[in-house]
Protein backbone atom coordinates (compact mmCIF):
# COMPACT_ATOMS: atom_id res chain seq x y z
CA UNK A 1 0.00 0.00 0.00
CA UNK A 2 0.78 3.48 -0.70
CA UNK A 3 3.15 4.92 2.03
CA UNK A 4 1.06 7.69 2.53
CA UNK A 5 -2.46 5.88 2.09
CA UNK A 6 -1.23 3.90 5.21
CA UNK A 7 0.02 7.26 7.33
CA UNK A 8 -3.27 8.79 6.22
CA UNK A 9 -4.94 5.81 7.87
CA UNK A 10 -2.58 5.80 10.81
CA UNK A 11 -3.85 9.34 11.47
CA UNK A 12 -7.33 8.77 11.44
CA UNK A 13 -7.41 6.18 13.65
CA UNK A 14 -5.29 8.59 15.86
CA UNK A 15 -5.70 12.36 14.69
CA UNK A 16 -2.73 14.22 15.34
CA UNK A 17 -4.91 17.25 16.09
CA UNK A 18 -6.29 15.89 19.30
CA UNK A 19 -2.72 15.41 20.69
CA UNK A 20 -1.01 17.72 22.64
CA UNK A 21 0.96 20.75 22.43
CA UNK A 22 4.17 19.39 23.93
CA UNK A 23 3.68 16.41 22.32
CA UNK A 24 5.67 14.84 19.09
CA UNK A 25 2.78 12.33 17.86
CA UNK A 26 3.51 12.10 13.92
CA UNK A 27 6.39 11.23 11.64
CA UNK A 28 9.71 10.80 13.85
CA UNK A 29 11.97 9.80 10.60
CA UNK A 30 10.83 10.16 6.93
CA UNK A 31 11.25 7.03 5.13
CA UNK A 32 12.51 6.27 1.85
CA UNK A 33 10.18 3.55 0.60
CA UNK A 34 7.36 4.46 -1.49
CA UNK A 35 5.29 1.52 -0.68
CA UNK A 36 4.52 -0.10 2.83
CA UNK A 37 4.21 -3.56 2.80
CA UNK A 38 5.31 -4.54 6.44
CA UNK A 39 4.05 -2.29 9.37
CA UNK A 40 5.37 -3.28 12.95
CA UNK A 41 4.01 -1.50 15.86
CA UNK A 42 5.36 -1.56 19.29
CA UNK A 43 5.37 0.65 22.52
CA UNK A 44 8.75 2.01 22.54
CA UNK A 45 11.51 3.47 20.27
CA UNK A 46 14.20 1.57 21.60
CA UNK A 47 17.45 0.55 19.84
CA UNK A 48 16.73 -3.29 20.37
CA UNK A 49 13.31 -3.31 20.16
CA UNK A 50 13.96 -1.37 16.31
CA UNK A 51 16.25 -3.51 15.14
CA UNK A 52 13.85 -6.77 15.89
CA UNK A 53 11.43 -4.57 13.57
CA UNK A 54 13.75 -4.22 10.85
CA UNK A 55 14.93 -7.31 10.71
CA UNK A 56 11.33 -8.12 10.36
CA UNK A 57 11.53 -6.63 7.15
CA UNK A 58 9.33 -3.27 8.72
CA UNK A 59 8.99 -0.57 6.50
CA UNK A 60 7.22 1.31 8.94
CA UNK A 61 7.48 1.10 12.25
CA UNK A 62 4.71 2.77 14.66
CA UNK A 63 5.43 3.17 18.22
CA UNK A 64 3.82 4.88 21.34
CA UNK A 65 6.32 6.63 22.80
CA UNK A 66 8.07 9.36 20.57
CA UNK A 67 12.00 8.94 19.66
CA UNK A 68 12.61 12.65 20.64
CA UNK A 69 9.77 15.60 21.78
CA UNK A 70 12.09 18.56 20.98
CA UNK A 71 14.15 18.77 17.76
CA UNK A 72 18.09 17.63 18.27
CA UNK A 73 21.12 17.54 16.42
CA UNK A 74 22.27 13.81 16.04
CA UNK A 75 25.81 14.41 18.17
CA UNK A 76 25.38 13.06 21.42
CA UNK A 77 25.53 9.18 21.46
CA UNK A 78 23.09 7.65 22.75
CA UNK A 79 19.19 5.97 21.62
CA UNK A 80 18.46 9.09 19.95
CA UNK A 81 21.42 8.49 17.29
CA UNK A 82 21.78 4.73 17.57
CA UNK A 83 17.29 4.42 16.12
CA UNK A 84 18.01 7.11 13.33
CA UNK A 85 21.09 5.46 12.24
CA UNK A 86 19.39 2.08 11.67
CA UNK A 87 16.44 3.94 10.11
CA UNK A 88 18.30 6.21 7.83
CA UNK A 89 20.35 2.74 6.60
CA UNK A 90 17.33 0.91 5.74
CA UNK A 91 15.14 3.26 4.52
CA UNK A 92 11.93 2.76 6.58
CA UNK A 93 9.57 5.44 8.52
CA UNK A 94 9.18 5.85 12.04
CA UNK A 95 6.21 7.38 13.42
CA UNK A 96 4.74 7.64 17.10
CA UNK A 97 1.12 7.54 18.06
CA UNK A 98 1.11 8.86 21.33
CA UNK A 99 -0.94 11.52 23.05
CA UNK A 100 -3.06 11.50 19.24
CA UNK A 101 -4.33 8.09 20.62
CA UNK A 102 -4.37 8.31 24.11
CA UNK A 103 -6.99 10.77 23.38
CA UNK A 104 -8.87 9.29 20.73
CA UNK A 105 -12.83 8.57 22.69
CA UNK A 106 -13.43 5.14 21.30
CA UNK A 107 -9.47 4.34 20.81
CA UNK A 108 -7.24 1.40 22.90
CA UNK A 109 -6.80 3.57 25.15
CA UNK A 110 -9.60 2.66 26.76
CA UNK A 111 -9.34 -1.16 26.75
CA UNK A 112 -9.63 -1.62 30.22
CA UNK A 113 -12.78 0.31 31.09
CA UNK A 114 -13.96 -2.36 28.08
CA UNK A 115 -12.64 -5.17 29.37
CA UNK A 116 -13.79 -4.45 33.22
CA UNK A 117 -17.63 -4.03 31.54
CA UNK A 118 -17.91 -0.18 32.83
CA UNK A 119 -21.27 1.76 31.92
CA UNK A 120 -22.21 5.45 31.89
CA UNK A 121 -18.60 6.12 31.17
CA UNK A 122 -16.82 10.38 30.97
CA UNK A 123 -13.73 11.54 29.80
CA UNK A 124 -11.90 12.54 33.55
CA UNK A 125 -10.38 15.71 31.75
CA UNK A 126 -10.95 17.16 28.51
CA UNK A 127 -8.47 18.25 26.50
CA UNK A 128 -9.27 20.13 23.20
CA UNK A 129 -12.75 20.46 21.75
CA UNK A 130 -13.45 20.33 17.73
CA UNK A 131 -16.99 22.19 16.50
CA UNK A 132 -18.54 20.50 13.65
CA UNK A 133 -17.83 21.86 10.07
CA UNK A 134 -20.30 22.68 7.24
CA UNK A 135 -19.29 22.19 3.85
CA UNK A 136 -20.68 23.68 1.04
CA UNK A 137 -19.51 22.98 -2.63
CA UNK A 138 -20.94 22.37 -6.55
CA UNK A 139 -20.75 18.75 -7.85
CA UNK A 140 -18.09 18.89 -10.42
CA UNK A 141 -20.05 15.79 -11.83
CA UNK A 142 -23.46 13.59 -11.10
CA UNK A 143 -23.68 12.98 -8.07
CA UNK A 144 -26.86 10.30 -6.70
CA UNK A 145 -27.76 8.05 -4.07
CA UNK A 146 -25.75 5.40 -5.11
CA UNK A 147 -22.86 7.64 -4.38
CA UNK A 148 -24.17 9.55 -1.24
CA UNK A 149 -24.94 6.62 0.80
CA UNK A 150 -21.26 5.41 1.91
CA UNK A 151 -20.57 8.91 2.74
CA UNK A 152 -23.61 9.44 4.71
CA UNK A 153 -22.60 6.16 6.54
CA UNK A 154 -19.12 7.41 6.99
CA UNK A 155 -17.83 7.75 10.76
CA UNK A 156 -18.18 11.46 12.04
CA UNK A 157 -20.68 12.40 8.68
CA UNK A 158 -23.71 14.24 10.74
CA UNK A 159 -25.61 15.32 7.36
CA UNK A 160 -25.32 15.27 3.84
CA UNK A 161 -27.82 16.94 1.40
CA UNK A 162 -28.05 17.97 -2.33
CA UNK A 163 -30.38 21.19 -3.89
CA UNK A 164 -31.88 20.97 -7.10
CA UNK A 165 -29.00 23.00 -8.72
CA UNK A 166 -26.23 20.49 -7.49
CA UNK A 167 -24.66 22.06 -4.41
CA UNK A 168 -23.32 19.57 -2.16
CA UNK A 169 -23.89 20.49 1.35
CA UNK A 170 -22.07 18.21 4.46
CA UNK A 171 -22.06 18.41 8.28
CA UNK A 172 -19.38 16.65 9.74
CA UNK A 173 -16.92 16.66 12.96
CA UNK A 174 -13.63 18.45 12.07
CA UNK A 175 -11.04 15.50 12.21
CA UNK A 176 -13.46 13.18 10.20
CA UNK A 177 -13.36 15.95 6.93
CA UNK A 178 -9.82 15.54 5.70
CA UNK A 179 -11.05 11.73 4.98
CA UNK A 180 -14.59 12.76 3.81
CA UNK A 181 -12.73 14.82 1.40
CA UNK A 182 -10.45 11.99 -0.08
CA UNK A 183 -13.39 9.92 -0.38
CA UNK A 184 -15.60 12.99 -2.33
CA UNK A 185 -12.42 13.36 -4.97
CA UNK A 186 -12.51 9.79 -5.54
CA UNK A 187 -16.07 9.76 -5.72
CA UNK A 188 -15.73 12.69 -8.69
CA UNK A 189 -12.64 10.96 -9.96
CA UNK A 190 -10.45 14.04 -8.71
CA UNK A 191 -11.99 16.70 -10.95
CA UNK A 192 -11.46 19.59 -9.06
CA UNK A 193 -14.25 21.33 -6.82
CA UNK A 194 -13.71 24.67 -4.38
CA UNK A 195 -15.12 23.86 -0.70
CA UNK A 196 -16.68 26.86 1.52
CA UNK A 197 -16.53 26.21 4.76
CA UNK A 198 -17.67 27.04 7.88
CA UNK A 199 -16.81 26.20 11.60
CA UNK A 200 -20.17 25.50 14.11
CA UNK A 201 -20.81 25.54 17.72
CA UNK A 202 -22.79 22.49 17.44
CA UNK A 203 -22.43 19.58 17.49
CA UNK A 204 -18.41 20.06 19.10
CA UNK A 205 -16.81 16.62 19.73
CA UNK A 206 -14.49 16.67 22.91
CA UNK A 207 -11.48 14.83 23.57
CA UNK A 208 -9.11 14.32 26.90
CA UNK A 209 -7.16 11.63 29.41
CA UNK A 210 -8.76 8.59 31.03
CA UNK A 211 -12.27 7.43 32.33
CA UNK A 212 -14.61 7.20 34.86
CA UNK A 213 -17.83 4.93 34.99
CA UNK A 214 -19.49 2.60 36.61
CA UNK A 215 -19.40 -1.22 37.51
CA UNK A 216 -22.09 -2.85 35.58
CA UNK A 217 -23.11 -5.33 38.43
CA UNK A 218 -22.95 -2.59 41.00
CA UNK A 219 -20.99 -2.18 43.96
CA UNK A 220 -18.24 -4.95 45.27
CA UNK A 221 -15.65 -4.55 48.08
CA UNK A 222 -12.07 -4.53 47.52
CA UNK A 223 -10.95 -7.86 47.42
CA UNK A 224 -13.69 -9.11 44.78
CA UNK A 225 -13.11 -5.79 42.47
CA UNK A 226 -9.06 -6.79 42.60
CA UNK A 227 -9.66 -10.02 41.31
CA UNK A 228 -11.73 -8.79 38.79
CA UNK A 229 -8.96 -6.31 38.10
CA UNK A 230 -6.14 -8.89 37.88
CA UNK A 231 -8.25 -11.13 35.10
CA UNK A 232 -8.55 -8.01 33.37
CA UNK A 233 -4.92 -6.83 33.44
CA UNK A 234 -3.19 -9.91 33.17
CA UNK A 235 -5.48 -12.10 30.46
CA UNK A 236 -2.67 -11.15 28.34
CA UNK A 237 0.41 -10.38 30.34
CA UNK A 238 2.39 -11.46 33.27
CA UNK A 239 2.54 -9.38 36.40
CA UNK A 240 6.08 -7.70 37.20
CA UNK A 241 8.54 -10.35 37.90
CA UNK A 242 10.23 -10.62 41.48
CA UNK A 243 13.08 -12.43 42.88
CA UNK A 244 13.87 -13.66 46.32
CA UNK A 245 13.78 -16.32 48.51
CA UNK A 246 11.62 -19.33 47.31
CA UNK A 247 12.05 -18.14 43.39
CA UNK A 248 10.44 -15.59 40.81
CA UNK A 249 7.18 -14.36 42.24
CA UNK A 250 4.87 -12.23 40.27
CA UNK A 251 3.65 -8.43 41.87
CA UNK A 252 0.37 -6.72 40.78
CA UNK A 253 0.73 -3.19 42.04
CA UNK A 254 1.35 -0.40 44.39
CA UNK A 255 -1.60 0.76 46.54
CA UNK A 256 -1.71 4.30 48.25
CA UNK A 257 -4.71 6.13 49.49
CA UNK A 258 -7.83 5.14 51.72
CA UNK A 259 -9.62 2.14 50.60
CA UNK A 260 -13.52 2.49 50.80
CA UNK A 261 -15.94 0.08 51.96
CA UNK A 262 -17.33 -0.75 48.50
CA UNK A 263 -15.88 -0.22 45.00
CA UNK A 264 -18.66 1.06 42.70
CA UNK A 265 -17.07 3.80 40.34
CA UNK A 266 -14.05 3.18 38.37
CA UNK A 267 -11.30 5.64 37.17
CA UNK A 268 -8.12 5.05 35.35
CA UNK A 269 -5.64 6.14 33.57
CA UNK A 270 -3.71 4.09 30.84
CA UNK A 271 0.40 5.26 31.12
CA UNK A 272 1.00 7.95 33.56
CA UNK A 273 -1.80 9.25 35.68
CA UNK A 274 -0.67 11.11 38.71
CA UNK A 275 -1.77 14.72 37.97
CA UNK A 276 -5.52 13.22 37.44
CA UNK A 277 -6.24 11.91 41.02
CA UNK A 278 -8.06 14.94 41.58
CA UNK A 279 -10.15 14.43 38.59
CA UNK A 280 -11.11 11.08 39.41
CA UNK A 281 -12.13 11.82 42.57
CA UNK A 282 -13.75 15.03 41.93
CA UNK A 283 -16.16 12.70 39.69
CA UNK A 284 -17.11 10.71 41.78
CA UNK A 285 -14.21 7.63 41.89
CA UNK A 286 -14.23 5.17 44.40
CA UNK A 287 -10.79 3.52 43.24
CA UNK A 288 -7.99 5.63 40.17
CA UNK A 289 -6.11 3.11 38.21
CA UNK A 290 -2.90 4.25 36.47
CA UNK A 291 0.72 4.12 36.36
CA UNK A 292 3.78 6.42 37.74
CA UNK A 293 2.35 7.54 41.15
CA UNK A 294 4.95 9.64 42.72
CA UNK A 295 5.47 10.31 46.70
CA UNK A 296 3.70 13.70 47.10
CA UNK A 297 0.74 12.25 44.79
CA UNK A 298 0.50 9.36 47.32
CA UNK A 299 0.26 11.07 50.01
CA UNK A 300 -1.97 13.84 49.27
CA UNK A 301 -4.58 11.20 47.58
CA UNK A 302 -8.09 11.70 48.74
CA UNK A 303 -9.11 8.19 47.45
CA UNK A 304 -7.72 4.48 46.76
CA UNK A 305 -4.93 4.76 44.01
CA UNK A 306 -4.06 1.76 42.43
CA UNK A 307 -0.11 1.86 40.57
CA UNK A 308 -0.84 -0.68 38.15
CA UNK A 309 2.42 0.32 36.28
CA UNK A 310 2.81 2.01 32.96
CA UNK A 311 4.25 -0.74 30.80
CA UNK A 312 0.86 -2.90 31.10
CA UNK A 313 -1.83 -0.56 30.24
CA UNK A 314 -0.02 1.12 27.46
CA UNK A 315 1.56 -2.63 26.20
CA UNK A 316 -1.85 -4.04 25.91
CA UNK A 317 -3.13 -0.72 24.43
CA UNK A 318 -0.55 -1.23 21.26
CA UNK A 319 -1.45 -4.64 20.94
CA UNK A 320 -4.70 -3.78 20.51
CA UNK A 321 -3.83 -0.95 18.16
CA UNK A 322 -1.95 -3.15 15.96
CA UNK A 323 -4.93 -5.27 15.70
CA UNK A 324 -7.25 -2.91 14.63
CA UNK A 325 -4.88 -1.49 12.28
CA UNK A 326 -4.43 -4.84 10.20
CA UNK A 327 -8.15 -4.88 10.23
CA UNK A 328 -8.24 -1.38 9.07
CA UNK A 329 -5.67 -1.92 6.03
CA UNK A 330 -7.07 -5.43 5.48
CA UNK A 331 -4.25 -6.79 2.73
CA UNK A 332 -3.02 -3.56 1.95
CA UNK A 333 0.09 -4.58 4.42
CA UNK A 334 0.51 -6.68 6.95
CA UNK A 335 0.64 -5.40 10.64
CA UNK A 336 2.68 -7.07 13.62
CA UNK A 337 2.89 -6.55 16.94
CA UNK A 338 6.13 -6.69 18.66
CA UNK A 339 5.73 -7.70 22.50
CA UNK A 340 8.58 -5.14 24.44
CA UNK A 341 9.55 -6.01 28.31
CA UNK A 342 9.06 -4.17 30.93
CA UNK A 343 11.92 -1.76 32.63
CA UNK A 344 11.22 -2.71 35.67
CA UNK A 345 11.99 -6.07 38.05
CA UNK A 346 11.29 -6.10 41.70
CA UNK A 347 13.42 -8.20 44.60
CA UNK A 348 11.28 -9.64 47.17
CA UNK A 349 13.20 -9.73 50.82
CA UNK A 350 14.58 -13.03 51.95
Amino acid sequence: MNADKVLGRIRALAPEAYAADWDNSRVQIRGERPEIKKLAVALDPSPAMMRDCLDWGADLVLTHHPLYFKPQAPTATGQYLDVLRQFLSAGAWLYAAHTSLDCRPDGPAHWLGRELGLVDCATLEDSRSFPAREVFFQAPSRFTEREARPLLDAPGVHALSQSAAGEIRVVADEQAWPNIYEELKGVFSDKPFECYVRRLEEPVVSVGYGQVGDLPGGAMDCEAFARLLERALFANQKPFAATGAGGPKGLAWAECGPRPREIRRVAYCTGSGGSLIPAAFAKGADVFICGDIKHHAAMETPGLVLDVGHFILEEEMMRLFARELQSDLGRGAEVRFFAGTSPFSFRVLA
